[in-house]
């Protein structure tokens, strides 16, 4: 499983980048890879924002049946 990284260090990545940095220094100066730098420009440009709005949760979908849903009331 691959680490999270935290959004403020995504905001930073695209501040320099739009302060003329080229990525490669970026990910020298953060110390971080250049594909993940690649990635959040990727998704900066494509969406306006960071975070990948359709990148799904991890895990299992609840499923809820006719007796979960029933509730009695004393």
């Amino acid at each position: 499983m691959t680490k999270a990284i935290a959004e403020d260090l995504k905001w930073r990545i695209i501040l320099l980048y739009n302060d003329g940095y080229s990525k490669k220094h970026i990910a020298k100066l953060l110390y971080i890879g250049i594909t993940l730098v690649k990635k959040v420009i990727c998704i900066y440009a494509k969406w306006g924002c960071v975070v990948n709005p359709w990148r799904c949760v991890p895990g299992r979908k609840k499923v809820f049946s006719r007796n979960d849903m029933n509730v009695r009331i004393i």
